[in-house]
Order: structure tokens, then sequence, then C-alpha cells
């Protein structure tokens, strides 16, 4: 990476005349960014994998989006795989759902659309993802993120990880910290389970209970406490110290 080659964050899309080109830098990557305005005012970026060669992601951006495009390039370029092919992401995209932070659970399943797609809504804004790689996230004030994720080397949880970004970027405040509270590890045998912390609890066959819980938030903050309780006090406790005020009730786990 050259160290004459300008800083992603610093990109002015606003700045770049029509059908000029530029590379940008990022933590771990290369991002082209040209401007189309007499052809509609539009900025196309393209995106590489690791090894600085391969296309891995183009995303096209409209002026309302040009604010939030240099965040979203750099979470993809930190996500994308070290090499890209021709062939669609191998992500299954009901896993893309499940492992995205930025989502609500999921105890009526995950509905697809007849295209393979799955898509959700949180406060603020909405995605949908396609098998073939294509991204699109609408913001409900009217900024939108589209783009194509390219090569089969794209895994559940890097898509997962880039609709996660740019979801965080359009979302309403309250969004930003979406918690979950688990379930109990449950009862077990001590020796089938290391470090089993069980609360003391025997039954028959010499089964332990192990109360702990994990509690997480969608801006990545997790925790484990002995109980299911606990784990939604301190659910509680992240979201009051993190907007300042108390949201709605703790969201089931998912099913």
């Amino acid at each position: 990476m050259s160290d004459l080659m300008p800083l992603l964050a610093t990109a002015d899309l606003f700045g770049l005349a029509d059908r000029e080109g530029t590379w940008f830098a990022t933590s771990r990557g290369r991002v082209f960014l040209r401007r189309y305005a007499r052809h509609g005012d539009f900025v196309r970026a393209a995106v590489r994998s690791g090894n600085g060669h391969d296309r891995a992601a183009l995303l096209t951006f409209h002026p309302d989006a040009y604010p939030l495009a240099p965040a979203w390039l750099a979470a993809i370029a930190e996500a994308a795989p070290d090499t890209a092919d021709h062939r669609p992401p191998s992500a299954s995209m009901g896993s893309v759902r499940l492992l995205a932070r930025m989502t609500p659970d999921h105890r009526n399943g995950i509905p697809r659309l007849r295209d393979g797609s799955v898509g959700w809504s949180i406060p603020g804004a909405t995605t949908r993802v396609w098998p073939n790689g294509r991204l699109e996230l609408c913001s409900t004030t009217g900024p939108v993120l589209a783009g194509q994720l390219e090569g089969s080397q794209w895994d559940h949880f890097q898509v997962a990880a880039v609709a996660d970004a740019g979801l965080r970027l359009l979302c309403a405040p309250e969004a930003r910290h979406m918690t979950r509270t688990g379930q109990p590890s449950g009862w077990s045998r001590p020796y089938d389970r290391p470090g089993n912390t069980s609360n003391g609890r025997e039954r028959k066959g010499g089964q332990m209970y192990d109360g702990s819980t994990a509690s997480s938030c969608s801006c990545s903050w997790t925790t484990t406490s002995p109980s299911q309780l606990g784990a939604r006090a301190m659910a509680e406790q992240h979201r009051l110290e993190a907007t300042g005020k108390a949201p709605a009730a703790d969201r089931a786990p998912d099913a």
C-alpha cells in the first residue's frame, strides 16, 4: 500500500470530478472510487480482496449516501476475503441473518422470498441480502447503500459483518444498542462440559445445573452472568449506560 495513497476516511465524493477515479487506502486493502456525474451523479466503488488484486465488491453510491460511503467501504474492505473469484458467495442467507448483530430475534423463523433472499428491519432501516451477493440497505430517511459482493470466499460471518456495518450507519439512534439474552447452559454431567460453573443443583445421574447465561448487544458488547435474570439485568444496565435511558424490555432469545 503506497504511503502516498490518501486514506479512505478523508475521501470527498462530492469533490471528485466527472469520471475522475482515485485509489484510497484502508487498514486492510485498497478501494477505487470513480464518479459519474454526467450520467446520474453516482459514484462507483471497487473494493479489493486481501491480496490487493482481486475485486471483492462493487458498490454504487448516490449523493444522499455520499457521507456514509467511506465508513461502509472501510468495513467492507476489513471483512473482505483474502482472495476473490467470479462465483457467487458461499454464504447461506439464513446463516447471515442469524449471525448479524443488527437483527431482531428469530422466534418466528427466517422467511425467504422465492429468489432465496432474506431481509429484516430494525428501527430506521431495512436490509435484504441475495444468494448472488447482492445487498441493499435502506434508511427510512432516504439514503440507500447497495452493492454486489463478488467471489465464493465470502462466508456467512463476512457477509453479516457487511450488513451490520451498513445498518449501524443507517439505523435510528435507539437501534444501535439492541441487546439479547440467551438461555441458561442447563443440565449436564460435569465431565461433559469443562469448566462447568454449576449453581450446586444436582439430580439423578450425576447431572449438575449450570445457570450461566450470555447477554450481548449489537455494538459488540457481551458478557456472561451466573443466571438468566442476572444476564437480563446486565443487558439493561448496558443499555442505560450506552443510551442514557431504558428502552423497551429485553428481547427474547433467538428461536
